[in-house]
């Protein structure tokens, strides 16, 4: 692990996270956890705070990792380099995201993508298995392992999505399998969706180029209107009828 900041004591608590400190209360990992036990909490699990530059690598593929992370300030992307050393985006992580659980959760875990800044960022790291063992421990733990093992479910079911679009065969069954998703999660067939062109396109792992392409037959062939990340879908009869 590179030289990160210890947070041993309240007062190196309070002098390197002053700026951050809202931002961690906020997190979603710590929702329920009483302001008056925050900072013994941050101390029970050995917290440890980072700043990472712009293009910044915080892990590399292959790097055992015995330690969860949380972002508190900028964008992360994690991505996996192939034998020719072609860089694959995989996914971006956002403020308040929480990543590595899943390498610091099994002791024998090695990484298997890298992680780079896109942008400085703040991040938090935390000793996982602090939560994990519930034994005699404070009511924050209980809480914190709540609010972890609801996070790790959210993002099976993310994965699962997302497993289910990419089975798809075609670039356009892939588009109408994600579209029909968020229509059916905002019960509604108008809405925004959070991820630009080229997002979306490394989403479903296609050609940015070749979905645009199936986006515009698409709105041809009556299926959808769409600008930027709106888009209203329409069943053939609603499509005429708005015409």
């Amino acid at each position: 692990m590179k030289t990160i900041e210890n947070i041993s004591t309240k007062r190196t608590l309070s002098k390197g996270m002053t700026i951050q400190f809202h931002n961690l209360y906020q997190a979603r990992l710590f929702k329920g956890v009483d302001e008056s036990e925050f900072e013994q909490m941050l101390l029970t699990l050995d917290s440890q705070l980072k700043y990472y530059s712009q293009n910044q690598i915080l892990v590399e593929e292959g790097q055992n990792i015995n330690r969860a992370a949380l972002l508190i300030t900028g964008n992360l992307m994690a991505f996996q380099n192939n034998f020719w050393n072609e860089k694959r985006v995989l996914h971006l992580i956002h403020p308040d995201n929480i990543f590595c659980e899943t390498f610091a959760c099994s002791a024998s875990a090695t990484a298997n993508y890298s992680i780079e800044a896109i942008e400085p960022s703040v991040v938090l790291w935390f000793d996982v298995q602090q939560i994990l063992n519930l034994e005699d421990r404070a009511k924050y733990h209980h809480i914190l392992a709540k609010n972890l093992m609801k996070d790790i479910a959210e993002k099976n079911l993310s994965l699962s999505e997302k497993v289910n679009h990419m089975e798809q065969r075609t670039t356009r069954d892939k588009l109408l399998s994600y579209l029909s998703l968020v229509s059916a999660r905002e019960n509604s067939n108008e809405f925004d969706i959070s991820m630009n062109r080229q997002e979306l396109a490394d989403y479903l792992s296609v050609e940015r180029s070749a979905m645009c392409n199936e986006l515009s037959k698409l709105r041809k062939d009556g299926y959808l209107d769409s600008k930027r990340n709106h888009f209203i879908l329409y069943r053939k009869k609603n499509y005429e009828e708005s015409k």
